[in-house]
């Protein structure tokens, strides 16, 4: 069968930082363990400006690393994926650079780009070249996280009447992670409200008392007929990353960043006649969020392989950045209810 070479360009956290101290299969938590790792994938190099991000990344798989694109580029002509894990503002000029060497596919770190308008361009331009996007909201690949879905839309909890949803470390950063998932689990994204202005993170202000950095806002998003409300947590004292989905025969709770899936139906009370309550012991369904980017790796093979849809491609991946957009402009006009 055949393999797909692969790079990762940008070396931080989610290039491979998260599991750099972890020599098995236990945690794959980034691009360069996933392809390193997935049988079906051949890492080749990498790319950072960082000389220290650099030699690790030589001293771990034995694989070269270059300073920028170009020089990658000018040893490997062709090569199938490319990772691009830069920080938000590069992501159109480094798109734009890689595509030019016309790989298979592309896997983006999300958000897909800083702005509306850079994200159309990369879909456009991806679409011209015939290159696959595959924008790294990478709940849309993990098993647990993907039978939850299957869960609601079979109505197995009835209908979803309201939820809430628990971010910190920014809208953009993290906030638009729950923000795509709903989409992915409940449906397209209708009215937005802002209920407050909060602050940005990291927690700063600008000379003129203008806060700067990733808002973090307390809002209502509807998806579909339910709303849901995104309450902005304190990153500096814990982190927080839950959801819950509040349906008519049960309620579902996503929480330690997807690690816990449970699942309590409402059943009759055995004390109090007439009342309807939820299950003391819920069900707990397996995730296997440890592994999450060895599940993109593995959906990307069979897109390549099989032509099977992405779960998380460029086109979904913009609908998920202009809801991030329309807050931020509400934000800046001051309009909240």
């Amino acid at each position: 069968m055949r393999r797909f070479t692969a790079a990762v360009v940008g070396l931080g956290r989610i290039g491979q930082e998260y599991d750099f101290a972890v020599r098995g299969e236990a945690r794959v938590l980034t691009h360069a363990s996933a392809f390193w790792h997935h049988p079906r994938f051949e890492l080749l190099a990498g790319v950072d400006p960082s000389p220290r991000a650099r030699r690790r990344f030589t001293q771990k798989f034995k694989r070269a690393a270059y300073d920028d694109v170009a020089s990658l580029l000018r040893q490997h002509e062709h090569i199938d994926v490319v990772a691009m894990a830069v920080p938000t503002a590069q992501h159109r000029e480094v798109f734009d650079e890689l595509l030019a060497s016309r790989p298979r596919a592309m896997v983006c770190e999300k958000p897909l780009a800083a702005t509306v308008t850079d994200g159309r361009h990369m879909v456009r331009a991806a679409r011209a070249q015939r290159v696959s996007i595959l924008v790294n909201y990478m709940r849309r690949f993990e098993p647990g996280t993907i039978q939850a879905r299957e869960l609601l839309r079979s109505r197995q909890l009835g209908g979803v009447l309201k939820g809430t949803a628990w971010y910190s470390k920014g809208l953009l950063n993290a906030g638009s992670h729950f923000i795509d998932l709903l989409r992915f689990w409940l449906g397209e994204v209708g009215e937005v409200a802002v209920l407050a202005r909060g602050r940005s993170w990291p927690p700063q202000q600008s000379g003129r008392g203008r806060q700067i950095g990733d808002p973090e806002p307390d809002v209502r998003i509807s998806f579909g007929k339910t709303p849901v409300y995104f309450l902005a947590a304190y990153e500096e004292h814990f982190n927080l990353s839950a959801i819950e989905l509040l349906g008519e025969r049960g309620k579902l709770r996503y929480a330690e960043r997807g690690e816990t899936i449970e699942v309590r139906r409402a059943v009759r009370d055995k004390v109090f006649p007439g009342y309807t309550v939820l299950e003391a012991a819920g069900k707990l369904w397996p995730s296997d969020m440890p592994r999450y980017q060895w599940h993109v790796a593995d959906h990307l093979y069979r897109h390549l392989t099989r032509g099977t849809p992405l779960n998380s491609d460029g086109a979904s991946a913009l609908k998920t950045l202009a809801v991030v957009e329309e807050i931020v402009q509400l934000l800046d006009t001051g309009k909240s209810v």
